[in-house]
């Protein structure tokens, strides 16, 4: 059951999913196979991991907090990529940097609204969606997200915080330390349904650029961070994402990764580092999400890849 507090932006949430969902409550036989966790060790001691995991779900949750305040209640400015910036994502954004600032000076940061890499001595970059989903944010739809992932200096993204407020929900993954939501532990499960029961989440124009074999039921959600949640969750049983950038995937790799999903390119290559290189754009190929025992039937799915991608 999801838990609301008495904000009245999550009370409206809430109230837009009883609006919108029927459910059908006659029993269901269903099998989950669980996934294994992935891990790999970071360097730094399990506690230090944790009072930093710790830190960043305090920042997160007053981003969250502050986003709450226009959720529903903005006017949006188009950007030159034709999509929706708000006041609140420069706002929310502006105080996820000042609070990283001041906790971990030595670290880069990059973010959706300011691409400038600052000039950090750790090695560590912190990768910044203040609203990921800022199309419904704006129209006061429940799916959208504050995102805050830490790439260490080999480009591999080994934490990741994503609260998402109007849900009362809150991710946290590191690498070797397990992912967890609203503090219970994550462990991936893929449902033994019918194909034709299936999830499968994509975006918004997927079907001008690639062609399915899937008989089962494509979810388009509006927030990419919000298919690696559902896939950590058992929701989905595989997810595609267009080319996107690093801010709207960090946080959520270390999540799915620990829950025990796997992230590749469409060819089948696993993708673990990102491009760091502010001459590349902050840019992220196409990706396929999805248990290791599921990848080949998901990425076999992709039947024809369209031209203008």
């Amino acid at each position: 059951m999801i838990s609301f507090g008495r904000n009245p932006a999550q009370i409206s949430a809430y109230r837009i999913l009883q609006t919108n969902l029927s459910l059908d409550l006659r029993p269901v036989r269903c099998t989950f196979y669980q996934i294994p966790f992935h891990r790999r060790e970071t360097g730094e001691r399990m506690d230090e991991v944790t009072g930093i995991i710790e830190e960043i779900s305090s920042i997160a949750r007053q981003a969250g907090d502050i986003a709450l305040r226009s959720f529903g209640r903005v006017s949006p400015e188009m950007k030159a990529d034709r999509s929706f910036v708000t006041e609140a994502d420069r706002r929310v954004e502006e105080f996820i940097r000042e609070q990283l600032a001041s906790r971990f000076p030595a670290d880069n940061v990059i973010g959706e609204e300011d691409i400038d890499k600052s000039d950090g001595s750790s090695g560590y970059t912190w990768a910044i969606d203040p609203i990921d989903g800022t199309t419904n944010y704006v129209f006061g739809v429940p799916y959208w997200a504050v995102c805050i992932g830490r790439i260490a200096a080999d480009g591999t993204p080994d934490l990741g915080v994503v609260n998402v407020p109007a849900m009362d929900e809150l991710y946290t993954g590191a690498l070797g330390n397990g992912a967890t939501v609203n503090g219970r532990t994550l462990k991936m499960a893929v449902p033994a349904f019918p194909e034709h029961e299936l999830l499968l989440g994509a975006w918004s124009t997927f079907y001008r650029e690639i062609e399915l074999d899937f008989q089962g039921k494509v979810r388009v959600l509006g927030s990419t961070v919000i298919k690696f949640l559902n896939m950590a969750r058992g929701m989905f049983i595989g997810a595609l994402t267009p080319t996107v950038h690093i801010w709207d995937v960090a946080p959520g790799f270390p999540i799915l990764r620990e829950a025990g999903g796997d992230i590749c390119l469409r060819d089948g290559t696993p993708y673990e580092r990102f491009d760091l290189d502010p001459k590349h754009e902050f840019l992220v190929p196409p990706l396929v999400l999805a248990a290791s025992s599921e990848m080949d039937r998901i990425r076999g799915m992709i039947v024809e890849q369209r031209k203008h991608e």
